[in-house]
């Protein structure tokens, strides 16, 4: 048989109808986790990351999404083809029922903080104009591993505290502003790490990411 890039043959014919399939969110954001994982384990770039992840957004079949990890040792099974997946980091959901989820969080001419146990969706918009807005992530809930961040800075200031252990990766563009994502990391990352993409535009203004202030207790 003819080898394929998807595995050692040619997929069924069950399998190339199922790939003319019209992709769901859960299928890209499935693929877009599974590409978090190659880029934690250092098998794509961070520029590679990011062509891959514009082209998974921009996927409007299964087709078109498994090439994005054929190159990748992993397994291409969309949630739509078997099981729904489970979101990774709330194994406390039932307990957050009832707390309010946070999409959107905006400042203009003044001061937004989001700070202690939080739920915090796949997408959220930041945006701070003539203003500042401090979204802390230390004691918040992940929704999924993965969260990406539209942070929109005009004459102002976004601050995203992120914990040890979680990655973020700058994938906006700045004009007469800064975007600082730089973070010290004590300890290497993983597949499991959580990985927090940064989007968005900055016209005279700022977006940063660092780490919380550690605290010293004194002996007594």
């Amino acid at each position: 048989m003819t080898p394929s890039p998807f595995g050692s043959m040619e997929p069924a014919p069950q399998d190339d109808r199922r790939l003319a399939l019209r992709a769901s969110d859960a299928d890209r954001d499935h693929v877009a986790a599974l590409l978090g994982q190659a880029l934690a384990e250092g098998r794509l770039n961070a520029e590679e990351h990011a062509e891959r992840l514009e082209s998974v957004y921009a996927a409007k079949t299964l087709g078109e999404l498994r090439p994005l990890v054929a190159d990748l040792p992993v397994s291409f099974t969309p949630p739509t083809a078997g099981a729904p997946a489970q979101p990774a980091y709330r194994s406390d959901a039932a307990s957050l029922a009832n707390m309010p989820p946070t999409d959107t969080v905006m400042a203009v001419f003044g001061e937004q903080k989001r700070r202690g146990r939080w739920l915090v969706r796949s997408g959220l918009d930041a945006k701070a104009i003539f203003g500042s807005v401090e979204l802390d992530l230390t004691e918040a809930v992940l929704e999924q591993r993965e969260l990406t961040i539209s942070a929109t800075s005009i004459l102002g200031e976004v601050t995203l505290i992120v914990p040890e252990g979680v990655m973020v990766v700058n994938e906006g563009t700045a004009i007469l502003g800064e975007r600082n994502m730089s973070l010290s990391q004590e300890e290497p990352y993983t597949a499991e790490t959580p990985i927090v993409h940064v989007r968005g535009f900055t016209l005279l203004g700022s977006v940063e990411a660092k780490r919380p202030k550690k605290k010293w207790f004194r002996n007594r």
